[in-house]
């Protein structure tokens, strides 16, 4: 029968194995998702843990929905995982007040290089933790001497994040959907655009004109908090865009479309993004519906095979539109393909101010580890911003509530004035 009160998922015959022992260790707790909550776990001096099969040791206590925790290690390893890899160092999260039911929580662990990057991921089943079977509840890391080829730090320690997720229905925010309601709709608008289009229309052996036109109801309190350029289009037109139509011409029906749609709280298709990527990003940088630009930048930058013929083209595009993770590919590739690119393309339009991501695409791409003497302060900080990739940089800076939007030098300056 399950016991609530189980901690460490070690048999209850195992008496003859040592209990746990505490060791130094730190704790961090770290940004996560809403219904999450992610604690960094600092186990120091991992070389000298005991490397005995099935014996434990266990870090400080820290507190998460309402019980307090510790991360157990098994760094000689785990001899009854469901799947047996040989050698791995185990890991699990044990329950420290023994009191109540076991709460239904998933975990899932983090094995961290020095860099920051995460290297190894690994999950628990939380039905597992509520019985004394030792065959299931235990996860499997890596083995302790690649752990200690590529995990630990220059101090010898090795850091885990453990990520504790509730495993119940939660039901969402209604906002969104409401929002979306509002999306098209007649009665409750009071702003009107109109998309038109020139087409040629062939008739009787003679070339005319012809205009079509599309329109859209919107909400200006809406675009008011979304979309300063579209609101500020309906302060400049008559009666506000509602009786008379505000006239676009300069961007598709379709594009248009899922820009108010994406304004509205909605998603757009990844196959959508990727068969019309420029003129999203093109729309979305001219209206300043940044998050909606940057979606489509990623999708750009997967579907588009980078060459000599088109890098020079696409180093200009990303330049002229902002477009930080573009302007990072096109650097990466030029890098790896140096020779070629110095052979047969010409540099004479570039703009001057591409030499701080050529270095950092050179520091990504080869993977220079020289050290730098510079006596600079900044050079000696704990994030190594300048050779960061762009997505990790967004990451960061989302993470702090600032603007994801702008270039190398600018997403840099914004983490480095929040640290």
């Amino acid at each position: 029968m399950a016991d609530d009160n189980s901690m460490s998922g070690r048999s209850s015959s195992s008496e003859d194995e040592d209990q746990p022992t505490s060791v130094r260790t730190k704790i961090k707790k770290e940004p996560c998702q809403p219904k999450a909550r992610k604690f960094s776990v600092t186990f120091e001096n991992f070389r000298d843990l005991p490397a005995v099969k099935n014996r434990g040791v266990q870090s400080s206590k820290f507190a998460c929905f309402g019980h307090d925790w510790r991360l157990q290690l098994f760094p000689g390893g785990y001899s009854d995982y469901p799947t047996p890899p040989k050698g791995a160092v185990g890991v699990c999260v044990e329950r420290s007040n023994q009191t109540g039911k076991w709460p239904n929580v998933k975990f899932l662990f983090e094995l961290k290089s020095p860099d920051g990057n995460i290297s190894l991921q690994t999950s628990g089943d939380p039905s597992s933790y509520k019985c004394y079977s030792n065959t299931s509840n235990i996860c499997a890391l890596t083995t302790r001497p690649d752990i200690k080829h590529r995990f630990l730090d220059d101090k010898r320690a090795l850091t885990i994040s453990v990520v504790m997720e509730i495993n119940e229905f939660v039901p969402k925010n209604p906002l969104a959907a409401t929002m979306l309601k509002l999306f098209g709709d007649e009665e409750s608008s009071d702003v009107i655009f109109e998309i038109t289009k020139k087409e040629e229309k062939t008739k009787k052996r003679r070339r005319e004109m012809a205009s079509s036109s599309v329109q859209f109801h919107a909400h200006r309190f809406i675009l008011e908090h979304t979309s300063s350029e579209l609101a500020a289009l309906c302060e400049s037109s008559p009666e506000g865009g509602m009786n008379s139509p505000i006239i676009i011409n300069d961007i598709k029906a379709e594009v248009f479309r899922g820009l108010l749609y994406y304004i509205y709280g909605g998603e757009i298709r990844q196959e959508s993004l990727m068969a019309s990527g420029k003129e999203v990003i093109d729309a979305a940088d001219k209206y300043g519906v940044v998050n909606l630009k940057l979606e489509a930048e990623v999708w750009y930058v997967h579907s588009t095979r980078i060459t000599t013929d088109n890098v020079i083209d696409n180093l200009l595009y990303a330049d002229a539109k902002n477009l930080a993770l573009l302007k990072e590919a096109v650097m990466d590739y030029i890098v790896k393909n140096k020779k070629k690119v110095m052979k047969r393309v010409s540099f004479k339009e570039v703009p001057g101010d591409i030499y701080k991501d050529l270095l950092a695409a050179v520091s990504r791409v080869l993977d220079d580890s020289d050290e730098d003497n510079s006596d600079e302060e900044e050079d000696e900080e704990k994030d190594d911003y300048a050779s960061m990739g762009i997505g990790a940089l967004r990451q960061k800076l989302d993470q702090r509530g600032i603007d994801i939007d702008g270039s190398r030098d600018t997403l840099i300056a914004a983490l480095k004035k929040r640290s």
